[in-house]
């Protein structure tokens, strides 16, 4: 199965037909002294797993895989990988979908097709005693030949977009190429520029919202992201950041 996938240094691929969890297994091989750049690529998962727990249906057919990263960065600041990896899906996708489809980031780490999830992020990590990173795991599910029906939110896949003849290994290959462009300018240029890409495919940017919270509910405007990456909802009162939760959009589709 490797031979038929070329990845652009310094990644390495690990390639297996079925894992429990493409990011489980990437921990594992952290845990164990895999390299900076290790690709982990399943055809399937039997335990696959979106944020704060949620299953992730992996089924032979779509792209499951997981990107070890050792950033040595404070965790604040290589959590931003997290728009590194969105705006490279979005790249990917929008490099072999039809022109008039419409690709964008849903914050905090899901990639729309004309307003359907077609692509999730899930990213772990473990620190050192430092305080910064020991490890990152940047995992990667794209919705290629099928997607979950009956979800909180609409989804869909490259192949209901009419994308033919596109499989898993071609997806990698490419979602592969724009990610290393973008980790490249994340570590010469900064934050900004890729905080300025995902801006600019923003889903629902100044558009109403809800903001689930733990503890509580919140509307408002989605006005921009910070220079950290946390989402600001403007209200009545003021501006708030919100560094983590739940958006929810008047105008999403059902």
């Amino acid at each position: 199965m490797s031979g038929t996938v070329r990845l652009p240094s310094p990644f390495q691929l690990v390639s297996l037909d079925s894992v429990d969890s493409t990011n489980e297994e990437a921990k594992r091989r952290a845990e164990q002294g895999a390299a900076d750049g290790t690709v982990v690529w399943s055809l399937s998962q039997s335990e696959g797993r979106g944020r704060r727990g949620a299953t992730w249906v992996s089924e032979p057919g779509n792209l499951y895989c997981s990107i070890l990263l050792r950033p040595h960065y404070p965790a604040p600041e290589a959590m931003r990988i997290s728009y590194v990896a969105a705006v490279a899906i979005a790249d990917a996708l929008s490099a072999i979908l039809p022109k008039s489809t419409y690709v964008t980031c849903k914050w905090p780490n899901d990639i729309l097709i004309d307003g359907r999830k077609a692509a999730g992020i899930l990213m772990e990590s473990s620190s050192t005693g430092s305080g910064k990173l020991d490890w990152l795991v940047v995992g990667m599910g794209v919705n290629i030949s099928h997607y979950p029906e009956n979800t909180d939110f609409p989804a869909t896949s490259l192949t209901r977009e009419g994308v033919e003849r596109v499989t898993p290994e071609d997806m990698l290959e490419t979602l592969c190429n724009r990610f290393q462009c973008w980790l490249v300018t994340w570590r010469n240029l900064g934050f900004a520029p890729v905080r300025r890409a995902w801006l600019e495919r923003a889903h629902g940017l100044g558009e109403a919202v809800t903001v689930r919270l733990p503890q509580e509910t919140l509307e408002g405007l989605f006005e921009t992201l910070d220079a950290d990456g946390a989402l600001i909802l403007r209200q009545n009162d003021g501006s708030r950041r919100i560094a983590a939760g739940e958006v929810y959009f008047q105008s999403q589709k059902n």
